[in-house]
Formats: structure tokens, sequence, C-alpha cells
């Protein structure tokens, strides 16, 4: 069953990438695609900041005592790996995480528990910083003249509704109804292996829910942090569209980034995002009064950059795992 609905969608994704293609001129995308240049440094050189943004963001997850078993630049080495198995992974934004909590045990002894809790809190952190950049971008979008009314509904529904459902997550994790439904639910069953598994969950929900409540001052730099690597974002869209010859105003920049990320992240099932992407960049850069063939050229930047950082990741992966010297950790 797995597999077919993995299957289905990555079809459902082809289907989309095959619209997008349609849509455009291959031979001008070519063109645009030329220009880029020298262009690409720069962009993977502004992403690297935002990665190290999203780095700082993420120690401030974890309990201070822990920080103290890694450098900054060791966590965005272990960063990097994780995000790139999230990426050839069939379900990305959750492949490489066990990745991620396996590195921080066996290299600086912190425990699978402890590790995957910090990511479950920067996972929230980091989708919090994207509330807080949605919400100039719902205003952009309301006061532009170029987005049609029914264009305004459906992006600010998908905002409104991912805004909502990242909302209800945090309470579920800071009021602890996770772990109290573990136990419920132990109580009705009798397999030993179950109640353990669920056992150990309620333990990792006790771990997410007390770090809210014992560090809120650094669940909020957390988010702050996450919400500069946003921005920074803006940057890189910017460069992008200048070297491809086009230069946006501010208000289209950002409503572009916003609504893109949207999509990115609502595409999370689809393997690679395969089509979501190419086809949600031509729809939001028609809306906003651009050819489709700069929404597929950026889209295909964007790919490229994505490749070489995957790269990198698997590069700085084998080089762990090479240099692997396990420490000892806490019972997991």
């Amino acid at each position: 069953m797995s597999n077919a609905i993995k299957s289905g969608f990555l079809i459902f994704g082809c289907l989309l990438l095959g619209w997008a293609i349609s849509s455009v001129d291959l031979a001008s995308v070519v063109q645009l695609l030329k220009k880029m240049g020298w262009g690409f440094a720069v962009i993977v050189f502004i992403y690297a900041g935002v990665t190290w943004l999203d780095t700082l963001s993420w120690k401030n997850n974890f309990h201070p005592e822990e920080t103290r078993l890694f450098s900054n630049w060791q966590l965005w080495r272990i960063r990097q790996v994780g995000e790139a198995y999230n990426t050839i992974t069939p379900f990305a934004t959750l492949g490489g995480e066990p990745m991620k909590a396996q590195l921080l045990k066996d290299h600086h002894g912190l425990s699978l528990k402890s590790a995957l809790a910090s990511q479950i809190v920067s996972k929230t952190t980091f989708l919090a910083g994207l509330i807080l950049f949605f919400i100039p971008g719902i205003a952009l979008i309301l006061l532009s003249s170029k987005i049609s009314a029914e264009f305004k509904l459906v992006s600010l529904t998908g905002m409104v509704g991912f805004s909502t459902c990242i909302f209800l997550f945090f309470i579920v994790q800071v009021s602890g109804t996770m772990g109290k439904f573990c136990v419920w639910l132990s109580h009705k069953l009798s397999q030993r292996n179950l109640i353990h598994f669920l056992a150990k969950l309620g333990h990792l929900n006790e771990l997410v829910s007390g770090f809210y409540k014992k560090y809120p001052a650094r669940v909020i730099k957390a988010s702050g942090l996450a919400f500069l690597g946003w921005i920074l974002g803006l940057g890189e869209l910017y460069t992008i569209l200048y070297f491809l010859g086009f230069q946006v105003s501010f208000y289209e920049l950002w409503v572009i980034e916003a609504l893109g990320q949207l999509v990115k992240v609502g595409s999370f099932f689809i393997p690679l995002r395969l089509g979501a992407q190419e086809g949600g960049l031509i729809l939001i850069l028609t809306a906003l009064g651009y050819p489709a063939n700069l929404g597929l050229a950026v889209s295909l930047v964007a790919r490229i950059k994505e490749l070489a950082w995957v790269g990198l990741g698997l590069a700085l992966g084998g080089k762990l795992t090479i240099t692997h010297r396990p420490t000892p950790a806490g019972d997991d």
C-alpha cells in the first residue's frame, strides 16, 4: 500500500510537470537560463547564508547544556547531510530527520530522544518563522491590483489554513496532548511492542512540551532566526530574477516568495515536489503579469541550486561516516 501511494504521488507530480512544460516555450526558457552565468555562484552563496541562519535557529532548540557538545559548524554539517536526504527521499522534509538524530548521537553523544525532540521543536519554529513571513505577504496580496479576486481567495485560504494547522500542531505539543493519548491508548492494547513504542512516544512528547515551558525565550529566538532566513531568501529570489533579466518590485518579490514557499510546504508528499514547484511558480508569476517561461526558468535555477546542495550534503555525509567515532550516548 505504501509503495502504491508513493507511486501515485509520483505520477501526480509527473502530470503536473508535463502540464508545466506544455504551457511554456522551452526554447525561450533555455535562453533565459543562459543569462544566469555566474549568477549561479551568487545564489549558492546567498543560500549558504540561509542555511547558516537555519542552523543557528535549530541550535536554540537544544537545551543550553546540550549545545556545548557541538559547534555551530558541526551542527551545520549535520543539518546539510539531513537536508540532502530530505530532498532525495520519497517523502521530502521527513527522510533526513532520523539521519540528523543518528549523527548527533554517533559523533556528539546526544541521545536519540533529545536529538529528535530538538528537531520537532525546530520544525515548529522553522514554520513559525514562515508564518511571520506570510503576514506581510497576506497584506501585500490584498493590496495588489494585479492579482485577480479568485487568485487572492485561493492564496489567502492556503496561507490561513496552513498557519492554523501549524498553530494547532504547536498547541498539541505544548499541552502534552500526544503524551496523554499515548497513555490512554497503551491501556487499551495488549501487544508489548506497541505499548513500548507508545511509552517512548509519550516520553518524547514530554521532552518537547517541557522544552517549550522551560525555554520560551529560546523558542522565540529560534523563530526569529528562522524568519530572518526567510527574509534572506528574498535576496536569493531577487538575484535569480535579476540575472534572468527581470526586475520586480519589493511587494511582488515578497508575494512570489511567500506563495512559492506555500506551494513547497504544501506539496511535501510529492517526491522532490516534482511538478508542484514548477507549476506553482508558473501560476504565481503569470498571476502577476509575468510570462510563464519565467516561472519555469526560476524553478529550474532553484533545482540546479538544490542539486549542488544535495551533492554537498552527501559529500559531507560520506566524510562524517568515514570519520565516525562513536561516543557514549544516553539510553534510547
